[in-house]
């Protein structure tokens, strides 16, 4: 397996008419998209008490991660995951990873 070079988050709340439970099975939806792109880790999802999602994905680089979030926007299947999310509040970042310590 690949060694992750970049780290991308996401962090992000839904929409004030997409319920918590919908906002879930939304955003689990785009498991089985992002896992097909070449340079894909992982990805792991979280829920802060205040309804703020945090998405992090692991890439093998950058280059790989830009070119997925690329793709994954001109997806028109993906739309109805993405009309969940309040993109007002939404922040996207890349990251180089620089420590790993386990």
């Amino acid at each position: 397996m690949d060694q992750a070079k970049t780290v991308e988050m996401v962090l992000w709340k839904a929409k004030e008419n997409v319920s918590t439970e919908e906002a879930k099975a939304a955003i689990l939806k785009l498991n089985d998209v992002v896992k097909n792109f070449p340079g894909f880790i992982s990805r792991t999802t979280s829920l802060a008490e205040d309804g703020q999602f945090l998405d992090i994905v692991f890439w093998k680089d950058l280059a790989s991660a830009l070119a997925a979030s690329e793709q994954v926007m001109k997806n028109e299947d993906l739309i109805p995951i993405f009309n969940t999310i309040d993109d007002k509040e939404m922040i996207f970042k890349h990251f180089e990873i620089f420590n790993k310590f386990e």
